[in-house]
């Protein structure tokens, strides 16, 4: 399966991020806060009652937390320090939120939107990937973004959970409000092995093989300086392509440097 990845240029040629990214064959891996709508990969957090902290000191695996539970709460109310550490909880849960690089694609080379939306108008270019191996991962698209309990996070820290609580947050990452599936959308999320990204950060720069890129597709208002940038420095062999306007769609068709100068 090929997916696509539409970018726009930005001032010079020979300093624009995009670009130096394509010849440098390597991709940028956005935290949720860099990603242009409100609510993309925005997760809500439930937050939980005190019968239900309570509840904890039921699960025989509780052992030493125990104390520290439950001080959490008393007469049937949270206390000063189970307000303070609830928050805290809910603050490290959102900087993990925050910490998973995501590489989002598309499965349409032709949507006029894309275009519009990521590639400036038209005016950008859409590099066409293949992988070799399970990534990219298809968008679930939804009426309502994804919620997970703070109480889950509690209980994995505690060791009390039973499940792989970084399998939640991935899927919950992997939710989409449903105005977006136009867009045809998969995501890579980035292993551990590949990286985090770093508090205060936006992104991280994850390097690719060459061969994954299978060809670049020059938008409909890219101009030839632009072109002609990535065909003298791209440092490897793909195949050029050129989107075009008709009545009313975007047609792909092989790049002929006569016509699509």
């Amino acid at each position: 399966m090929r997916f696509y990845k539409f970018r726009e240029i930005r001032g010079e040629l020979a300093k624009d991020y995009a670009l130096e990214a394509l010849i440098n064959s390597y991709a940028i891996f956005s935290g949720r806060k860099n990603f242009n709508d409100l609510f993309d990969s925005k997760i809500h957090i439930e937050q939980p009652t005190p019968q239900q902290v309570l509840a904890l000191l039921q699960d025989t695996n509780i052992g030493e937390h125990a104390t520290t539970v439950d001080q959490w709460v008393a007469n049937g109310a949270f206390t000063a320090d189970g307000l303070r550490d609830m928050s805290k909880n809910e603050a490290a849960l959102n900087e993990l939120f925050d910490s998973y690089p995501i590489y989002s694609l598309s499965s349409r080379n032709d949507c006029h939107l894309l275009w519009a939306h990521y590639a400036a108008s038209h005016t950008g270019f859409c590099v066409e990937f293949e992988f070799p191996g399970d990534e990219p991962a298809p968008v679930t698209y939804r009426e309502h973004i994804e919620t997970i309990p703070l109480l889950d996070f509690v209980k994995s820290k505690l060791g009390l959970l039973g499940a792989d609580f970084g399998t939640r947050v991935y899927d919950a990452l992997m939710v989409k409000l449903e105005c977006w599936d136009y867009e045809g959308e998969y995501r890579w999320i980035a292993s551990n092995a590949m990286g985090r990204v770093p508090k205060g950060h936006k992104f991280i720069k994850v390097p690719y093989q060459r061969p994954w890129v299978k060809a670049v597709i020059f938008g409909c208002r890219m101009n030839t300086d632009a072109k002609n940038y990535i065909r003298k420095y791209l440092p490897f062999n793909v195949e050029f392509k050129q989107a075009t306007e008709t009545i009313d769609r975007i047609e792909i068709v092989a790049f002929d440097e006569a016509l699509h100068r």
